[in-house]
């Protein structure tokens, strides 16, 4: 049974997964997102595993969330949804960071709704956005709308991670167990992984948030 999460937990996942202070101190001081800041944010996301990566968003989810807490509806649930992937996901990330490294079996439970959760926080902050703009409030949270959609970009990306390694991981038992041959998804996440700042032009958003690069993890 892994320890209940407390504020030095939190505070421990926000200094190494480090996206979320820097998203935190955006959000207090209402600082601009600037090109350079948002490159940074996106590889910061991208070079880590989906379940951290989904612990991270979570973890500024729930401060945007706090943004919009009064002003926006769906922010209360926006908050929920960040929350419960903190305490559901927070105690098992502690205690690997504290001791040994999760082994593959433990990684493949772990990983079993990590897309369903990704995909939640990814609706839910595409939906406050939305509610941003119909409310008129965009122009004077320009920054929050940055992070929120730059956070949902994320969110999808590393949807698409976790969904290709728990295939792969159902292809290995098969094989394993003789069941079949692999799936060949490599195309599929090659295109998908394969992405430089030099053709992700072509993947640009409205406003020039872009996917970058993850690394394949085997």
């Amino acid at each position: 049974m892994f320890e209940q999460l407390n504020e030095k937990h939190i505070n421990t996942m926000e200094q190494q997964l480090i996206v979320p202070l820097a998203v935190s101190d955006i959000l207090e001081h209402n600082l601009a997102v600037e090109p350079d800041m948002q490159y940074s944010l996106h590889m910061a996301l991208s070079e880590i595993d989906p379940d951290s990566a989904l612990l991270a968003i979570a973890l500024c989810a729930r401060d945007l969330a706090d943004k919009f807490y009064l002003e926006v509806p769906i922010a209360a649930a926006l908050k929920k949804e960040a929350q419960y992937i903190i305490d559901t996901y927070g105690p098992n990330w502690i205690h690997h960071h504290k001791n040994e490294p999760i082994q593959a079996e433990g990684y493949a439970r772990l990983l079993n709704d990590v897309p369903e959760d990704l995909e939640a926080l990814a609706d839910i902050m595409d939906a406050l956005c939305g509610d941003i703009a119909e409310e008129g409030l965009s122009n004077n949270y320009n920054a929050a709308v940055a992070i929120a959609q730059l956070l949902s970009i994320q969110a999808r990306a590393h949807m698409e991670i976790a969904d290709y390694l728990l295939l792969e991981i159902q292809n290995e038992h098969k094989v394993e167990s003789g069941d079949g041959a692999l799936v060949d998804t490599e195309n599929k996440v090659s295109a998908m992984m394969d992405i430089t700042p030099s053709t992700a032009d072509n993947q640009a958003i409205d406003n020039n948030i872009i996917l970058f690069p993850i690394d394949r993890v085997n």
